[in-house]
């Protein structure tokens, strides 16, 4: 596939990326072919018109070099962030879209990190059929807001006024009317190339001026007691000199607003890295944790055996102590007390034992708790790290959104600024091709008038001179019959007459150099005002002339609509 013009949807790939992108050219772009938007070279900005390419396998990336040295060394591609500067080149210069050359698909870009961006395909939908604009006699229906008054809402003297106004108000837009019954017709000679956009928007302009027109009439008219109320308009016109301060400003916004969104990509970037990082940290914590729990929870079950153990000792010990003394008192045999107080010393012996242990028990725990503490206390401060750190990300994100939102109305409005000072040059191209026109027309005028003036004067003279040869022929047949030779210089009536024809002759000749002067002056002036006609009224004149009114006015609104 040789080189052609790129839409949006063009499939890409980066030479450090691992899977495809395509473009995305945003809807605003009126320009289109194969009915998607076309592209131009300042289709470049990274997230908007160009996606990431999946995962980014160049060192040259900080985020890559990042993620490879978090993993010793071993190396790991990184989610890849378009980082393009400039725009596409070469592009199309002979062909403009919206002020700038056309992206063609041999166009290429660079990303900071190395990576060159190339397309593969131009995006364009093949057997897509032209757009035919239906004839004028088609009627369009253009819902209109307004209608007349009743006839009873007025008085009788009013009435005859209003309907007067009525269909002048009625008429407003037919000049719109006009204008759509042209391009209907030029869209029929140029098949895909008209633009039945611009026609049908002809269309609702004049249904817009016939409904402020009878809005207007209502207000005048109205019995409400509104008569002759006007509401101030807003300004909806800009001089060129605000359209270029206006796209210059944009300009500046977008590329402050452009490295903003860059900045704050990378400090999104660094953050990441940070709470990657942070959340490894925490998973150690977690492990440590869960290691620290196990020791914990048996040293707690065995102080738990060992305090169990004691307490059943103590109560051994007051049991055989209780048994001794009750053999005591009741003065059973030396054998019965000596047997009694063995009992008592063997527990008294076993509770120490039991106590010791269950001291050696608990401070085994107190040593397992406290590492089990300390962990947890990691633990816990690893998570606040964390959770900071993702909150910033939050928050880097939420201003990268208003940034690029910022930036992309900053880029709408220096693109309805271009737009509307491309237009405003169109259409002053064409004011000032009427009025070579109309100069054109006098000068072809005035010159036709010089040379019929000269083509008179030199006919009198050739008439003059005609009328004073036949008086010398005459003169000389006189002379003949009566004997006056004029060879001889006898008649001096011949010789008059030939001097005045010969003079006359002369007066002529000179007189047809300039009428032949003037009659080139006359044609050169007639081939001029042909083309100069050309120039101002032919279809294509007249089509770029409707057309740039369209997006002018189209223009107008977007800057309305996206004003600071």
């Amino acid at each position: 596939m040789g080189d052609s013009y790129v839409t949006t949807g063009a499939m890409m790939t980066c030479t450090f990326g691992l899977a495809p992108s395509s473009l995305v050219v945003l809807p605003a772009r009126t320009k289109m072919l194969c009915n998607v938007p076309r592209a131009n070279i300042m289709d470049f900005a990274p997230m908007v018109n160009i996606m990431p390419f999946g995962m980014c396998n160049t060192m040259s990336n900080p985020v890559v070099a990042a993620a490879t040295a978090a993993k010793m060394g071993v190396f790991t591609p990184a989610a890849c962030i378009p980082a393009v500067t400039a725009p596409w080149m070469p592009g199309n210069p002979q062909c403009l879209i919206q002020g700038q050359p056309a992206l063609t698909r041999n166009s290429q870009c660079m990303c900071m990190w190395g990576g060159l961006i190339r397309f593969t395909t131009d995006g364009q939908m093949p057997g897509v059929p032209p757009v035919i604009t239906p004839d004028v006699s088609v009627n369009v229906t253009i819902s209109q807001p307004l209608t007349p008054l009743e006839k009873q809402q007025l008085e009788p003297w009013e009435q005859q006024a209003y309907d007067r106004e009525l269909e002048m108000a009625k008429h407003a837009g037919d000049g719109d009317k006009a204008i759509a019954a042209d391009l209907d017709r030029m869209a029929k000679k140029y098949e895909a190339e008209g633009n039945r956009e611009a026609s049908q928007a002809y269309r609702e302009n004049a249904a817009k001026k016939e409904s402020a027109a009878i809005e207007k009439l209502n207000n005048k008219y109205s019995p409400c007691g509104n008569k002759g109320a006007s509401v101030p308009e807003e300004k909806t016109t800009y001089s060129k000199e605000e359209l270029q301060s206006i796209r210059k400003e944009s300009d500046k916004e977008f590329v402050a607003k452009s490295q903003k969104v860059h900045e704050l990509d990378g400090e999104i970037a660094d953050n990441q890295m940070k709470a990657n990082k942070q959340q490894k940290d925490l998973n150690k914590a977690n492990k440590k944790v869960d290691e620290a729990s196990k020791p914990y929870e048996e040293a707690k079950s065995k102080h738990n055996a060992a305090e169990k153990n004691k307490q059943k000792a103590d109560e051994n010990v007051e049991f055989w102590k209780h048994a001794e003394e009750q053999s005591q008192k009741e003065g059973m045999s030396k054998e019965a007390v000596a047997f009694n107080a063995e009992q008592r010393r063997k527990a008294e012996s076993d509770a120490r034992k039991a106590s010791e242990e269950e001291a050696a028990a608990r401070k085994d725990m107190n040593k397992a708790e406290k590492k089990y503490n300390e962990a947890t206390k990691e633990r816990n401060k690893a998570e606040k790290k964390l959770e900071k750190t993702n909150e910033q990300v939050k928050e880097l994100q939420k201003e990268q959104n208003e940034a690029i939102k910022q930036r992309d109305e900053s880029l709408s409005r220096s693109v309805a600024a271009g737009n509307a000072l491309e237009a405003q040059e169109k259409k002053e191209k064409h004011e000032e091709a009427v009025k070579r026109h109309e100069e054109a027309k006098k000068d072809t005028r005035e010159k036709g008038q010089k040379a019929a003036e000269l083509k008179k004067e030199e006919d009198y003279n050739r008439n003059i001179a005609d009328q004073n040869f036949k008086s010398a022929m005459d003169a000389r047949e006189w002379g003949n019959q009566n004997g006056r030779d004029a060879d001889k210089g006898e008649n001096p009536f011949y010789d008059m007459s030939i001097s005045e024809t010969a003079r006359y002759d002369r007066k002529a000749d000179e007189v047809a150099v300039d009428r032949r002067a003037a009659d080139k002056e006359y044609n050169e002036a007639k081939t001029n005002l042909h083309n100069a006609y050309e120039d101002a009224y032919s279809d294509d004149a007249l089509f770029d002339s409707y057309t740039a009114d369209i997006d002018y006015e189209q223009s107008m609104a977007e800057l309305n609509k996206n004003k600071k």
